[in-house]
């Protein structure tokens, strides 16, 4: 438990906010029928955007799996039609100008081969699983931890997050704040649907509060009190938390998909606001102001 704490705290808790904001984005996309594009066609786009000021950061065999633009990345995000862009964090709401320019390069590189980007949370299709693609190693767990068709239903939605950095002290109040807030949250948020139907079909056997999660800590003891509730993600199966050792912590955080929570970004903590879905561009100052305005 120390560990976590610690995990959380050191380093952090001699620093003040800088008003730094990360942005994640997910956007799905289709071809001219508008169905998924096939894996061959996003391996397209990314060896595009790899020739034009993208370079290559990860690969698995002969595939690309993510880019790199400075600290901004592009990876897949489960999906062969589901294209992830890390915007590397700004100071202040610039963060959604950065964004949208390097949507662009996506989008380009997307019509040059013929893939349209689908603005909306949820791109449903029969078979969700035959979308699945692994890039790496983590997501191989989840697999086989899961089973494909109980990953498959995260296939089909795309999402928008924020990362703020914080101060330390304020961390678990802003996270109360967020709590408080859920409501206004899920009244847009469909994906929450196939999140649930993701805990309860997977063969893992999760807690369900594994995603969602609590939304009130009385401090940072109480946050990580809470994460130790849940077994941890070990040569492919769940052990429980007290029994397993020196893990993996950022891994191990990754994998409780609560609807807000703390992050370490380097040596500042962060908090991370999930439940948002994808639309249009447009969109995403609105979206950034309203949570702006709760956290504040």
């Amino acid at each position: 438990m120390e560990r976590l704490r610690s995990y959380f705290l050191n380093g952090a808790d001699r620093l003040v906010s800088q008003g730094y904001i990360g942005m994640e984005i997910e956007t799905m996309f289709v071809d001219a029928n508008g169905a998924p594009i096939s894996l061959e066609c996003s391996k397209r786009m990314l060896e595009l955007l790899s020739r034009s000021g993208w370079s290559v950061s990860q690969k698995k065999g002969n595939v690309t799996t993510e880019l790199k633009k400075g600290e901004s990345k592009i990876l897949y995000e489960l999906s062969r039609a589901n294209i992830e862009l890390a915007v590397e964090p700004s100071i202040g709401p610039c963060i959604v100008g950065k964004a949208r320019s390097l949507l662009q390069e996506i989008y380009a590189a997307g019509s040059f081969v013929g893939a349209e980007p689908f603005f909306e949370p949820i791109l449903e299709v029969d078979n969700p699983s035959e979308l699945l693609v692994i890039p790496d190693e983590r997501d191989a767990v989840w697999l086989e931890l899961d089973g494909r068709t109980s990953l498959g239903n995260l296939a089909e939605c795309s999402a928008v997050q924020f990362v703020f950095d914080v101060d330390p002290g304020e961390g678990i109040a802003i996270l109360n704040r967020l709590g408080f807030a859920i409501d206004c949250f899920l009244e847009d948020y469909p994906q929450q649907s196939l999140w649930r139907k993701y805990i309860r079909e997977s063969r893992a056997g999760y807690l369900p509060s594994r995603y969602g999660g609590p939304l009130v800590f009385k401090d940072i003891g109480d946050y990580c009190d809470r994460l130790a509730e849940h077994a941890v993600v070990l040569n492919g199966r769940l052990v429980p938390f007290k029994d397993a050792g020196d893990f993996d912590i950022p891994l191990f955080l990754r994998s409780i998909w609560w609807y807000f929570r703390l992050r370490r970004y380097g040596s500042r903590l962060c908090v991370e606001v999930r439940p948002l879905p994808r639309r249009e561009d447009e969109k995403f100052q609105e979206q950034l102001e309203f949570v702006l305005s709760i956290i504040q």
